[in-house]
């Protein structure tokens, strides 16, 4: 039986987070290693991992839409079953395992425990110190935190994409930064898109949630509209589900304008992203309390066009590699990202086009998947 040399387990199968594990899991086979991936089939299918040297392991997907409670949580129950099997029956054939958004920590923990306990080497690909909306208040919300300690804690090697989240955990987790280290999020596949069309229209793409400062970024889409009535913002993807009060306070907000937005609620496929994409001059990015790489900003980057946005996290980092656009001073409020938009509409929009051309080409070349992959090998092989 042949031995495999590491093997990554998500429950996750589309957005950012499983594109990251598809992506790293195809480059590493692409650089001769023999690799195991247990997650749900890819959606789309065109960016599910195939190569010779890839053990492919099908586990299922929860239910999105529809269905009852009942329904959806039996699924996510025969995606946990079967990935317990799947991991215990690779432990036969692998040493090495990279866990990225797995499965709920009170079904992950033991399963990290039963590895370490047979002598497998644990890496925690970790896209957030905490979660990004809690599940829990009060003496649970505690509890939350330390099955998330206990989790970093029982693996043997952390990965995280920026160097703002490795000092986050070191700082607020109280981890080694021995145990740390930085491999970047890699550059998204995405089909040509047109260059800025100079349409004065803006996006928001993604989960929208209270640390994107959606709410104060349709607040500055208004008053900017009070004298450049031109601009407007789309806004794609869906409420992060603990968060939906917040979605609601957005919606309220979006009444005073109506004519400003363009919104689409729900997940948006691949295929589609082109076509929004090409009616916008740039994404607007006003994250705040995050430490965590943006794909949506390694997408605009790499799509061609500017970000308006922070220095939140990964954002800091992708400005330093070359991505274009305008930075928001201070706190992200609406006024301070109404500024921003305002700096950037002054400049002409050929000024953009040649800016985010270049900025692709430079991410292009910082954010290789080869290069992440050889990044990998480099700890998976490590005795």
């Amino acid at each position: 039986m042949r031995m495999i040399e590491v093997c990554f387990v998500t429950k996750a199968w589309r957005a950012g987070a499983a594109w990251v594990a598809q992506m790293t899991v195809q480059a590493i086979a692409e650089q001769g290693a023999s690799v195991a991936m247990i997650a749900p089939l890819a959606e789309p299918s065109t960016r599910e991992p195939r190569h010779p040297n890839l053990v492919r392991i099908l586990v299922g997907r929860e239910l999105t839409e529809g269905g009852t409670g009942l329904t959806r949580a039996l699924a996510s129950l025969r995606r946990v079953v079967g990935t317990w099997r799947a991991v215990v029956w690779m432990r036969a054939r692998t040493r090495t395992y990279v866990f990225s958004i797995p499965d709920p920590l009170i079904f992950t923990l033991p399963l990290l425990i039963v590895l370490r306990l047979s002598g497998a080497r644990v890496i925690f690909l970790v896209h957030d110190a905490v979660p990004h909306a809690f599940r829990f208040s009060g003496v649970l919300r505690s509890v939350e935190l330390a099955t998330h300690k206990l989790s970093y804690r029982l693996a043997n090697l952390l990965i995280v994409m920026t160097k703002a989240l490795r000092d986050e955990l070191v700082e607020k987790h109280g981890l080694s930064s021995a145990k740390i280290v930085v491999i970047p999020h890699g550059a998204f596949k995405i089909e040509p898109v047109a260059p800025c069309p100079g349409s004065g229209r803006f996006f928001l793409f993604g989960t929208f949630r209270r640390n994107k400062s959606v709410l104060e970024a349709i607040k500055a889409v208004i008053l900017v509209r009070r004298s450049d009535p031109s601009v407007s913002l789309m806004l794609a993807g869906e409420p992060h589900p603990h968060e939906l009060d917040y979605w609601q306070e957005c919606q309220g907000a979006m009444l005073m304008d109506p004519a400003a937005f363009d919104v689409k609620v729900g997940f948006l496929p691949d295929e589609e992203l082109p076509a929004y994409i090409v009616d916008v001059d740039a994404f607007l990015l006003a994250y705040r309390d995050f430490n965590s790489q943006s794909g949506v900003g390694v997408l605009a980057g790499l799509a061609g066009r500017p970000v308006i946005g922070t220095r939140a996290g990964g954002l800091s980092e992708l400005f330093d590699d070359g991505l274009s656009g305008i930075q928001i001073e201070g706190p992200p409020t609406p006024e301070s990202i109404a500024s921003a938009i305002r700096a950037f509409r002054v400049q002409p929009i050929d000024h953009w086009r040649h800016l985010a051309s270049h900025a692709a080409v430079k991410l292009e070349g910082a954010l290789s998947w080869n290069a992440i992959a050889m990044r990998y090998l480099g700890f998976v092989r490590r005795d």
